[in-house]
């Protein structure tokens, strides 16, 4: 730990703050990290973290403000009518045309949503002396772009001489020259990871620090350097809203930075990581703290703040060292419910140390039902590996939530075809959430658009909506804008948007009432087997396995080779095993893909860890 220096006496504080329209059910991992650092480097300067996204909230109603957050478009119009209302009619357009299919956001509409936003960010400002700070830190990210400028304005205005500071994703792209000519109001951009860039500030614009950095980005490598994140003012404010407005939060945790999946490419595997995923641009490398540490910070939060509910922010959760991890908050004895995101071919006995430790939902990297259309994407996994997890997961009661990315550039007929078949097997689990694709800055589509079949054409459109068109042509915004094969991709997966629509209407139908069954499950008779399947409309298929046929579909709960499958077998003959896999995947209770077969039904008490089950 770093002493005060000789010579200064009142170092003046910093203050730190994150804006609408982050979720406001959880405090922003990037103030309670850099707020950590800050203290433990500078324990003479006095941090505030301010988590006005909260604020925002208990204004605004939380179910409009959730349905704001998750929309960026949505989000970012709501302060963009505040920092530039001269384009406040197409303003309106936008938010219009983006929130039609959304009830709660219609209802809500753009003029109050604004007139609430501006009343907060006033009342922030107002409620502050700003004058006292020697820094002021803006963290940028997804939908808090437009009211962190709004902000940084109005701040600014009344306190020229205030430094401030901005980094977050949203930023990441971007130049500091073309960003304080669009934004003379901020004086420094730290580019990638915050910590040390900004303690470097701090050092000189609050303790009379003789050398003022560039803020360029100066990663930590010993992730388990770090501090646990502070938090405590997210609870304080939250505190203060009284108890009509209390909540249990969700707090954010982070066990690695980067992408494992990126890796350096070589001739027959030129793109990194998944060709659409521009997350890691910010990031140089992958780095994970020890099982250990992370272990160790989530039950010195829970302790501190008297929660259970954790939010992993990693792009892509540790697969080395989770075992450990996940044992650890097992014997922690604290039935923690947890958040993820995992790859599809996550092992499913990591699954299942995960769920026993809390994990109650997950976000798969699904993103396609089609084989081929996933080698396109570079994802490293297939259509059978994508329904094996969702089947696991439906097995362990885990929410899984995933995407299925439609309009990927150069998607085939074919492509979406096998997506159209594979969703019939997929259909007894959790529907998949249909999104269309984007084009993200610095992603390996965007670097190589020529391989994918498309032509940049700057930014997205829709930020020339939100911003004036002199600073909407010399800033880089995340969400890019292409042409080529729009309309054709537009037609060929307007079968699918029709049949995940479908999908997700039958699945919710199927699951209402209490504790409904699983739409596809199956009870082990010791030597026979009885699979259900339930309808929609409340009728139900019912197969009756004898016990050769049992052994055969219970070892492929896991997927299986043709080979594999008759090693356990080695007497049955091989015509009758391959007309039983023939008509089991005709009638979709197994999935078959490359000679590997899976098992659709899941157990009908689906805690039950049915892989782990030995077979008699």
């Amino acid at each position: 730990m770093n002493k005060p220096e000789a010579g200064i006496i009142s170092p003046r504080p910093v203050i730190l703050v994150s804006a609408p329209w982050a979720m406001y059910n959880r405090p922003s991992i990037q103030l309670g990290a850099l707020k950590a650092h800050l203290r433990r480097r500078f324990p003479d300067v006095p941090v505030r973290a301010e988590h006005l996204h909260l604020q925002a909230a208990a204004e605004v109603g939380y179910s409009a403000y959730q349905a704001v957050s998750e929309r960026t478009w949505v989000a970012e119009s709501v302060a963009a009518a505040l920092l530039f209302p001269d384009q406040a009619p197409a303003i309106q357009r936008l938010f219009q045309r983006e929130s039609r299919q959304n009830p709660v956001l219609r209802a809500a509409g753009l003029p109050a949503l604004a007139q609430a936003l501006d009343r907060v960010c006033d009342r922030f400002i107002a409620d502050i002396d700003w004058s006292v700070f020697g820094l002021a830190g803006f963290s940028v990210s997804l939908c808090q772009l437009t009211c962190s400028l709004v902000l940084i304005r109005r701040i600014k205005r009344q306190y020229p001489e205030l430094p401030v500071v901005v980094g977050g994703a949203s930023f990441s792209g971007e130049s500091l020259a073309a960003l304080t000519a669009a934004f003379p109001e901020i004086d420094h951009l730290v580019q990638g990871e915050g910590e040390t860039a900004l303690a470097e500030l701090t050092d000189a614009l609050c303790r009379g620090g003789k050398f003022l950095p560039d803020a360029s980005n100066r990663q930590i490598q010993d992730l388990d350097e770090l501090p646990a994140p502070d938090f405590d003012d997210y609870f304080a404010q939250l505190q203060r809203l009284g108890p009509a407005r209390r909540f249990h939060p969700v707090l954010p945790v982070e066990a690695s930075r980067g992408c494992w999946w990126i890796r350096k490419p070589r001739p027959d595997r030129p793109a990194q990581g998944c060709a659409f995923c521009n997350l890691n641009r910010h990031w140089t490398g992958y780095r994970s703290k020890s099982p250990r540490k992370v272990a160790e910070e989530i039950t010195a939060l829970s302790t501190r703040h008297k929660v259970l509910g954790f939010s992993f922010m990693d792009n892509l959760l540790p697969r080395k060292g989770a075992t450990e991890l996940f044992t650890a908050l097992v014997e922690s004895g604290r039935d923690y419910r947890l958040f993820g995101e995992i790859r599809a071919d996550t092992p499913p006995a990591q699954l299942a140390a995960m769920r026993r430790a809390g994990m109650r939902e997950v976000q798969v990297g699904v993103e396609a039902l089609s084989s081929a259309l996933l080698a396109r994407m570079n994802k490293g996994t297939g259509a059978l590996d994508n329904i094996e997890a969702m089947r696991h997961c439906e097995a362990l009661g885990i929410h899984h939530g995933g995407n299925l990315l439609m309009r990927f550039p150069g998607s085939t007929a074919e492509e979406v075809e096998e997506t159209l078949i594979n969703m019939e097997f997929a259909a007894p689990y959790l529907p998949l959430n249909p999104v269309s694709f984007w084009l993200g800055l610095e992603s390996p589509v965007f670097r190589d658009p020529r391989g994918h079949g498309i032509r940049l054409t700057g930014n997205d459109p829709r930020w020339s909506v939100l911003f004036p068109p002199q600073i909407a042509r010399t800033l880089r915004f995340m969400v890019q804008g292409y042409v080529g094969g729009k309309l054709e991709q537009r037609r060929l997966w307007r079968p699918v948007e029709h049949r995940a629509s479908q999908w997700a209407k039958e699945y919710a139908q199927s699951m209402r009432g209490p504790n409904p069954a699983p739409i596809l499950g199956y009870q082990d008779g010791a030597d026979f087997l009885i699979i259900t399947r339930r309808r929609p409309d409340k009728t139900h298929d019912v197969h009756r396995l004898p016990q050769t046929s049992r052994r055969i579909y219970l070892f492929c709960r896991k997927s299986r080779t043709r080979n594999q499958i008759q090693t356990l077998l080695p007497h049955l003959v091989a015509d009758k095993l391959d007309g039983f896999l023939r008509m089991m995947v005709d009638k979709r209770l197994m999935f078959s893909e490359s000679d590997r077969f899976l098992s659709l039904a899941v157990p009908m008490d689906r805690c039950a860890e049915d892989f782990e089950r030995p077979m008699a």
